[in-house]
């Protein structure tokens, strides 16, 4: 398979919340959706990820998750790149989502690897990499282990990185900013990765080496925070942080 091209995911990654209708169907509100997305795109974030775990991910069933793929994809109208939260809790489930996100126009997917049981390292490759030969864009590899319950080190990230041909950027939201200097040495800094702890954004920027070293961090949830703004300020002014290419 031909690797695809890594999309140019810089800046603030905006992770919308997932609005439900207040009447007593309970369905994806997918009026004020368009209007958040639109919002977030308009205040100067550079991409959205709709159903990470503000999106309420884990709690959609099959056509809810279809609905705000479509409804934020359409909202987006390729004005920002978008990635897909598509984790589920079999590969087979991860798939069906991954290959849905790919068909209606994503960008890339996230995915955190298979919870409950625990994995082997092994296993857990075997999952990117099952998914990987199933779809044609990129992997963001999510490790987030306090909400999955598994926690991928830097070497099991950069060995997977070398070897499954899509998956080509990783999001640490362990909050430890050492992982992100270990995975930039690993990778000699080839791997891009993104920084899901919002305290750690500056120290994420600073991170960065003069010599291409890519950190772009993601930082906030509401673009009109004075932190937001300066967050935008401060990768527009570093050119080793603003760019995943």
């Amino acid at each position: 398979m031909v690797q695809p091209a890594v999309p140019k995911i810089h800046g603030i990654i905006a992770y919308p919340v997932t609005p439900f209708a207040p009447d007593a169907t309970g369905g994806i509100d997918t009026t004020r959706l368009a209007a958040l997305v639109d919002r977030l795109i308009s205040s100067g974030v550079h991409a959205i990820a709709p159903l990470g775990s503000t999106g309420e991910l884990a709690y959609l069933d099959e056509s809810e998750f279809d609905t705000v793929v479509d409804t934020t994809i359409a909202a987006v109208d390729r004005r920002v790149p978008v990635i897909v939260g598509v984790s589920d809790v079999t590969t087979a489930k991860t798939i069906r989502r991954a290959r849905y996100a790919e068909r209606a126009g994503a960008d890339a997917v996230m995915i955190l690897p298979v919870s409950y049981w625990k994995l082997t390292e092994r296993e857990i490759a075997q999952h990117y990499r099952s998914i990987g030969d199933a779809i044609g864009i990129p992997i963001m590899a999510y490790n987030n282990p306090a909400t999955s319950g598994v926690d991928m080190s830097p070497e099991l990230l950069v060995t997977m990185f070398d070897n499954i041909e899509n998956l080509t950027m990783v999001k640490e939201s362990t909050g430890d900013l050492s992982r992100m200097h270990r995975i930039a040495q690993l990778s000699d800094g080839q791997l891009p990765f993104y920084n899901g702890s919002n305290p750690l954004v500056l120290d994420a920027l600073r991170a960065g080496r003069p010599d291409g070293v890519r950190l772009p961090p993601t930082c906030g949830r509401s673009p009109a925070s004075t932190s937001m703004r300066r967050c935008a300020a401060t990768t527009s002014r570093r050119p080793s942080s603003s760019t995943t290419t």
